[in-house]
């Protein structure tokens, strides 16, 4: 109730400007104690409101006019030449009101059109200009400053759905020739491996439009891939998926990992290949927030002649584009391509 309030609050004065009367209200109060008459404290305020209404003018004509005519241009003799000549025009109206509304010694009547007078009130109006004109600068930078943070995470989320948006047809689409190769060959296991595919896709669905999912919920999409891929390949390759420490509470971005074990199963499974493994492990601290996944497997030799750049495909550009932009500075990725193995080890520290 009282956050309401408060933000109802502030959107009232931000929407009518008030907290302009607010900061002149308290500027010539501060003005009224430094200046003292020695009549009575509201004297001194309506001094000091006759007195600080001609740096008023000024301020405003500078912060509305000349900085955007000559400062943001970068017109800086104009603007320091047109605001000088501002401020010693406002002088003379200021020292007739000064004459005729504010009470004053013979001494200080005399005082009024010479230099004693101009100089000191061409200092005073110039240090409230600038103080505005600081205020005015530093909340169009911070109100510049948040656009660009709005539009940096904007260009962020789009760029990690666009992404999101290339793995999952990519996925579908090596699934879908595995169950192609089922049906073909008319195998009693093809309903299991249409029940695993429709519980990855389920998950592709529903959980990859979240920003993290539970990782125990990752783990077993994963399973369900692994299972697929077991139907297809049989007793051909030796596959292991290790989980190391506990997943309660954990959290992880969908996706991250599946690009590595497609690749794995890709290259490692390979018919030239014989017996081949994949071997999977998850490594969750029990106390700390580090995840570190590694996987492991055989490659044929012809691989060993090709380009690095091309063993993952787009698959793994958009996993590590994504890890960028989550955990930048935060991630760790070591690729391993030896002569007979390939491995991959990625390191997260998560918030």
């Amino acid at each position: 109730m009282i956050n309401k309030f408060f933000t109802e609050l502030i959107a009232f004065i931000t929407r009518y400007k008030i907290y302009h009367l607010i900061f002149w209200i308290v500027y010539i109060s501060f003005w009224s104690l430094l200046l003292p008459s020695g009549i009575s404290w509201k004297r001194d305020f309506l001094n000091s409101m006759i007195f600080i209404f001609f740096h008023i003018v000024v301020s405003y004509f500078n912060n509305y006019f000349l900085i955007e005519w000559f400062l943001f241009k970068r017109k800086y003799i104009s603007y320091f030449s047109s605001l000088s000549l501002s401020i010693l025009l406002m002088c003379f109206p200021l020292a007739v009101a000064t004459y005729r509304y504010i009470p004053l010694t013979d001494e200080s009547i005399k005082s009024i059109w010479t230099v004693d007078f101009f100089i000191p009130n061409f200092l005073y109006i110039f240090f409230t200009v600038l103080l505005t004109a600081s205020i005015k600068l530093f909340r169009n930078w911070y109100l510049k400053e948040q656009t660009n943070k709005e539009l940096q995470t904007l260009n962020i989320e789009n760029e990690l759905k666009f992404l999101k948006a290339q793995i999952n047809p990519h996925f579908l689409f090596n699934n879908l020739n595995n169950l192609y190769a089922l049906t073909l060959k008319n195998s009693d296991l093809a309903p299991d491996a249409v029940l695993k595919l429709s519980n990855i896709l389920r998950f592709g669905l529903y959980e990859s439009q979240k920003q993290k999912v539970p990782i125990e919920d990752d783990i077993q999409f994963v399973r369900d891939y692994i299972e697929l891929e077991k139907l297809r390949l049989g007793e051909r390759t030796d596959i292991m998926l290790q989980v190391d420490g506990s997943t309660f509470g954990k959290m992880i971005e969908p996706f991250l990992f599946i690009n590595f074990i497609e690749n794995s199963f890709k290259h490692g499974a390979n018919p030239t290949l014989g017996k081949s493994f994949i071997h999977i492990r998850y490594q969750l601290e029990q106390a700390g927030k580090t995840i570190r996944f590694s996987i492991s497997n055989n490659k044929p030799s012809v691989l060993n002649n090709l380009d690095k750049d091309k063993v993952g495909g787009i698959g793994l550009k958009n996993v590590q584009t994504r890890l960028n932009i989550l955990y930048p500075n935060k991630h760790e990725l070591k690729i391993a391509d030896e002569k007979d193995n390939y491995t991959v080890t990625l390191t997260l520290q998560t918030s």
